[in-house]
């Protein structure tokens, strides 16, 4: 499902729009935590970019672009969606370096927890990417995303909206590539299926 999404970019940046956000957590009566932590930035003017997919925001807030119920303070990159291919599977001459995760094109895709974005790009194939730093030591890589409305050294909270799934450099396919750099080291990604079973209550 996903082609050649192993971290690997070109030295072009992808256009950036210069985005602000509202956030709103939504809390249960009588319970001590929010249930549910809705954050999605304001609307404007959609830009498009080069190869496909764009950068920009959604033109409404509504309940779609609430977050899962954080684990901890950590929240599952995306929802409502289905395991494709996993960690090791045979891209050819290289493994798969992560976990697709398949749903609706445009499915909102979150930030998993506090951090500060160390960059968003497009890949040699097309695909969009974020990475993101998160405040507890790994990164976070995110591809093949449709529209990103954050930018690098953007600070974000868990839960935040920063982009929504697509198929920018695998045409067909919507999904999102999710790796997880554990140690915090550029493209060190682990096997995530742990990981992502935790935050995503699988």
């Amino acid at each position: 499902m996903c082609a050649s999404d192993n971290g690997k970019v070109t030295s072009a940046l992808v256009a950036k729009s210069v985005m602000t956000r509202v956030g709103a957590v939504l809390a249960g009566l009588g319970v001590m935590a929010a249930s549910a932590l809705a954050v999605a930035p304001q609307a404007a003017a959609d830009h498009s970019s080069e190869g496909g997919g764009s950068l920009g925001a959604p033109e409404d807030l509504d309940g779609r672009w609430a977050s899962p119920t954080p684990v901890g303070k950590k929240v599952c990159p995306t929802k409502s969606f289905w395991v494709g291919d996993g960690w090791g599977v045979s891209r050819g001459s290289r493994k798969h370096r992560g976990i697709d995760l398949a749903a609706d094109r445009g499915t909102p895709i979150f930030a998993v927890e506090d951090g500060r974005i160390n960059r968003t790009k497009r890949q040699a194939n097309g695909a969009l990417q974020i990475v993101l730093k998160g405040s507890s030591g790994p990164k976070y890589y995110y591809g093949h995303m449709d529209e990103v409305f954050i930018s690098g050294g953007d600070k974000v909270v868990a839960g935040q909206v920063i982009g929504t799934m697509g198929d920018t450099g695998s045409p067909g396919a919507v999904h999102l590539h999710f790796e997880y750099w554990k140690s915090g080291r550029e493209s060190a990604a682990v096997n995530p299926k742990k990981f992502v079973r935790r935050i995503c209550r699988l």
